[in-house]
């Protein structure tokens, strides 16, 4: 389930390739982690004129473009999830600012009104919050979107810069730090979950940027206990169960997939399910959830569908 400008996965810190000393000596940016959907809106060029949205100056013609919603896994995002993002305030001035720059790619999170979907925040709105920027002209012919490519993604500072200009928000702040060891980066990460338990923050992402390695982009969780063995039984490691938070994250992205309709059939969504929680016990080296998954699944209709 790959498309050309999928975002690319985030590492917690620990598992920074190739190891986290990479981080050592480099400017860090510690953001906010926004518990939503990951989005990303682009223009999709020379498509047919009765499918176009509208036409914009490049190469030095009139081309037809279609703007494109697409989530994490697929080029075209669920209605649900379509329908959401065309909801938002932001998402009209995120067309309006590709018009005038349609080479740009806007990867954001797309925020449901509620609670959200490991109800960690509550949220009064519909809204986009935009956490990184990309841009095409970067990439050659098919070539898909990888953080190695130098110049693809904007430097925070600048990025958060046009967005403001264009009144988007755009991801939290919190520090901007440079360690020259890893026990005072491991120092600083304690200190910034703690802090993200004191706020309810889900997390923090922390982004950097490499001349060897180009983008580089890890993250830190209030509730992911660090990967170890627990204890030793007949010889086989036992890792600690998988958070509830990433279970429900999980599921998410099954709704994302599915839709609404199809989401609410057990049959069609519990076999996702079950396959998109066990990638993320092997991912991240945990044990299964401590409840059945039928029963997340409740809850997230409960919450969320209802």
């Amino acid at each position: 389930m790959t498309w050309r400008f999928r975002y690319p996965k985030i590492p917690h810190l620990e598992r920074v390739r190739p190891n986290p000393r990479v981080l050592l000596g480099r400017r860090l940016f510690w953001t906010k982690k926004y518990d939503g959907s990951c989005i990303a809106i682009w223009l999709k060029e020379d498509v047919r004129k009765s499918e176009a949205d509208f036409t914009v100056r490049m190469y030095g013609r009139d081309v037809p473009c279609k703007v494109m919603i697409s989530s994490r896994n697929l080029e075209v995002a669920a209605d649900d999830l379509v329908e959401l993002v065309k909801s938002t305030r932001e998402f009209p001035k995120i067309v309006d600012w590709l018009k005038s720059e349609p080479y740009l790619i806007f990867y954001v999170e797309a925020c449901r009104k509620g609670r959200s979907v490991t109800g960690v925040e509550v949220y009064d709105r519909n809204m986009l919050v935009m956490f990184d920027i990309a841009n095409k002209i970067c990439l050659h012919g098919n070539q898909k979107l990888n953080p190695a490519i130098p110049d693809l993604f904007f430097p925070y500072t600048y990025a958060y810069q046009q967005a403001y200009q264009h009144k988007i928000p755009f991801t939290e702040l919190y520090a901007e730090t440079r360690h020259t060891s890893m026990k005072d980066l491991l120092k600083f990460r304690n200190h910034a979950v703690e802090y993200c338990k004191a706020v309810g923050w889900e997390g923090m992402v922390v982004k950097c940027f490499s001349r060897k390695y180009g983008y580089i982009q890890c993250k830190v969780k209030v509730d992911i206990p660090q990967p170890v063995v627990r204890k030793i039984a007949k010889g086989e490691p036992v890792y600690p169960p998988i958070p509830e938070s990433e279970v429900m994250g999980a599921i998410d992205k099954v709704w994302q997939e599915l839709g609404t309709e199809k989401f609410k059939e057990p049959k069609i969504a519990m076999p996702l399910i079950a396959k998109y929680v066990a990638e993320e016990c092997r991912k991240h080296l945990y044990s299964k959830p401590k409840g059945k998954l039928y029963k997340y699944y409740l809850k997230y209709i409960e919450r969320h569908l209802q």
